[in-house]
């Protein structure tokens, strides 16, 4: 059954819906296998990307040419889905802290080999749905049990989302057991739907089909949450590797000894890394947290005031003008160390008040500072020239006092001559 939408949109969406639930099947399958508690939820979306895979009529038609019977295929497909069923079952019994994994299985398997019997004696099903009669027809107990089976399960299920889901601390959790318990409530719904259709008789919609697809496409966004939230720290790692990157570049070049091994270039620790992203970022944060504080012995104390004040004149914002002011000093220090100044074990200019112990803090700390870093700012201070300007500007002050000082002199001579020179 496709769904029979205007535009050729039915198909279209049915098999972007099976597509989605084989991807978030196959992604995670390594990890369902390590974890027993996600065993359950992935061999539900398994079992049903299976039977909504033998639902599409293109693959029902051509397995039906090659086995010589559209019957036994329809049969294999509610077989697969009456899995589903189980497992989900499996997992909302589970979740509930009830030991009856063994129970929900014996059922399960007792459910299919009565539905194989019924369809061998009942000659049934003789299509993918149900014949939407409830009139004496041989396939009718066979199509009731189905749609009980997945009803209960998916009243199961969708009660422990909506508990489990509300108490839960982990945000990613409680999002897939929210869109797990969508889903689920939309496959009850379908269902529901079947069984409404049987009571009077009638034939269904495009709606049940969009209830199917838009389920699949739910219960394969909640079994990718975890690989999404995997994939959305990752590239947080690549973007703190880059953006760090010339930073950690100029400061293991005048600390050569910080480095803990052979690093390639900025392009291929991110295309080709040799270690994952997050590692080379933790590397590389310790790398500059040491080469910083090998470089404050390198500090002059009487940068600093040359520094504020040239960020002051660059007319920095009052919440960078510290990590501005730290980059103006962390480059003054870097060119001491390259030009061979002595170290000075008493130095300790620079502002390296950031050390939270929080890699996450760490990180966003020496983002900013690589920015402040190949910032204009940073990159046009000067301190001979800052000094020299200090001292042009204090001499231009001293000759403007002796200035006013000897106008307010020769005023004051001036002054009694003048009143001598009058009548008597």
């Amino acid at each position: 059954m496709s769904c029979d939408l205007s535009g050729g949109w039915g198909p279209a969406l049915d098999v972007l819906s099976v597509c989605l639930l084989w991807t978030a099947a196959l992604l995670r399958f390594r990890p369902a296998i390590r974890h027993p508690h996600q065993r359950a939820l992935w061999l539900a979306v398994l079992a049903a990307a299976a039977a909504m895979t033998l639902n599409l009529e293109p693959v029902s038609d051509h397995l039906a040419s090659f086995t010589g019977s559209a019957r036994w295929i329809a049969v294999i497909k509610n077989q697969a889905g009456v899995v589903s069923a189980g497992a989900v079952l499996h997992f909302a019994v589970h979740t509930t802290g009830r030991r009856r994994s063994g129970t929900v299985l014996l059922a399960t398997v007792g459910i299919m080999a009565v539905l194989l019997l019924l369809a061998a004696l009942a000659r049934g099903p003789q299509q993918h749905g149900p014949p939407f009669t409830l009139a004496r027809d041989p396939a009718t107990a066979y199509w009731l049990i189905v749609i009980a089976v997945h009803t209960v399960a998916c009243a199961a299920c969708v009660r422990v989302c909506w508990v489990y889901g509300r108490r839960g601390t982990s945000r990613s959790l409680n999002l897939s057991l929210g869109l797990f318990g969508w889903g689920t409530a939309l496959v009850g719904l379908f269902w529901l739907g079947h069984l409404v259709l049987l009571a009077a008789g009638s034939t269904p919609g495009p709606l049940l089909c969009l209830l199917l697809s838009l389920h699949a496409v739910l219960r394969a966004a909640a079994l990718l949450v975890p690989s999404i939230l995997e994939l959305r720290r990752a590239l947080a790692h690549a973007r703190t590797i880059w953006r760090i990157w010339p930073l950690w570049q100029d400061l293991v070049e005048a600390v050569p000894q910080v480095k803990l091994g052979d690093s390639s270039s900025r392009l291929l620790a991110i295309l080709q890394p040799h270690l994952s992203w997050r590692l080379i970022a933790y590397r590389k944060s310790i790398e500059i947290r040491d080469a910083l504080l090998a470089l404050a012995h390198y500090a002059d104390p009487a940068i600093s005031d040359s520094a504020r004040a040239h960020v002051a004149r660059y007319g920095a914002p009052p919440d960078r003008a510290g990590i501005l002011v730290t980059a103006c000093e962390l480059r003054r220090a870097r060119a001491a160390k390259l030009a061979g100044a002595a170290p000075s074990p008493a130095a300790d200019a620079l502002a390296l008040s950031q050390d939270t112990g929080d890699l996450a803090s760490e990180t966003a700390y020496l983002r900013l500072l690589a920015e402040a870093y190949l910032s204009p700012c940073a990159r046009q201070f000067d301190p001979a020239g800052e000094a020299a300007e200090a001292a042009e500007t204090a001499e231009t002050a001293e000759a403007a006092e002796a200035a006013e000082t000897a106008d307010t002199t020769e005023t004051a001579e001036t002054t009694p001559a003048a009143t001598g020179s009058g009548p008597g």
